[in-house]
């Protein structure tokens, strides 16, 4: 359940991190996150997109490539040099030699491999290891939803199989709703099917699904739905019906923004929605799909969020 039953080590009860259910006393302080994903020099995907946001949000952003490539790797072509996990243990190392890393408050993952994944999990530790409120912001990268409403994965099984393990070490997971019903070996639509399925998680103390189909009188939209082992948080607004390359990146890079700052879940959660609908609002108007992104969109107007309890009714999703 989303309560935070991890393996692995952390502070004792009268230190421990309570930012999931009220602000840390950190936002007069500069935080720093550790962003693990991968680095592309034309477009706006990855760390590419995360670091500067966060930049942008007043958090120090370290951006540690897992790849480096020439673009996205939806286009027609595309070159780059993979990073194995040797490389970044080495990076890492380097950066705890130099006394960096107990600066880390946060850890940012998005696609994980086999090549990278157990250096990413390496590297949570290293930095719990120097500050044991660090937490672990894990994008599950691995699927999405088919035009007829369908789970698919994208990604091969043994991928799939390292993020379901990964989640379990996590504190926040941010998966899309397809993503939740596989690490669920679920398929939920209504909003009690996907706080269920989330709170069945081991390990993340909150769970953030994003891409959740939302309907009412005034026709289709798209809401997050923020689950924590006491109460769901739901935030949502019009949906803008086109592909966008990186605005998974974006939403998870806000949000870590916001909650590693101490933002409380809903305004977290409100913030990451307003931000992200100002980024793809201004991008529609532009052909391609990369993100249309300006430092002055950290400072959108928020979504006005709802708080439930984990068994409230909504109309959130379809029940069938």
């Amino acid at each position: 359940m989303v309560n935070g039953s991890h393996n692995t080590p952390f502070c004792s009860e009268e230190g421990s991190n309570t930012w999931l259910l009220w602000p840390l006393p950190w936002p007069s302080v500069s935080v720093t996150v550790l962003s693990l994903q991968s680095h592309v020099v034309q477009g706006t995907v990855g760390n590419s997109i995360a670091v500067p946001v966060m930049r942008a949000m007043g958090v120090r952003a370290w951006g540690m490539p897992t790849a480096l490539l020439s673009n996205h790797n939806g286009r027609s072509s595309v070159a780059g040099i993979p990073i194995d996990s040797e490389q970044i243990d080495a990076m890492v190392n380097a950066l705890d030699s130099n006394g960096e890393l107990k600066h880390v408050d946060a850890v940012l993952s998005g696609y994980l491999t086999p090549r990278t994944g157990p250096a990413v999990l390496r590297t949570v530790e290293k930095c719990r290891a120097h500050h044991c409120d660090t937490i672990w912001v894990c994008d599950p990268v691995m699927a999405d939803m088919t035009p007829n409403g369908e789970l698919r994965a994208y990604v091969p099984d043994e991928t799939v199989s390292l993020m379901k393990d990964a989640v379990q070490h996590a504190d926040v997971v941010v998966p899309n709703l397809a993503e939740l019903g596989i690490l669920t070996g679920t398929e939920p639509r209504a909003l009690d099917d996907i706080i269920r399925a989330a709170q069945s998680l081991t390990g993340p103390r909150l769970v953030i699904v994003t891409s959740v189909p939302y309907h009412d009188d005034d026709g289709d939209g798209i809401a997050m739905v923020g689950v924590t082992g006491e109460k769901a948080v739901v935030t949502h607004g019009p949906l803008l019906d086109r592909h966008f390359n990186g605005a998974g990146d974006l939403t998870s890079a806000v949000l870590t923004a916001g909650l590693v700052k101490g933002e409380p879940l809903d305004a977290a959660l409100g913030k990451a929605a307003g931000v992200v609908h100002a980024v793809l609002e201004r991008t529609v108007a532009h052909s391609g799909d990369e993100l249309d992104w300006w430092p002055e969109d950290a400072a959108a107007q928020p979504w006005k969020t709802v708080i439930l309890a984990p068994n409230a009714p909504s109309r959130v999703g379809r029940s069938s």
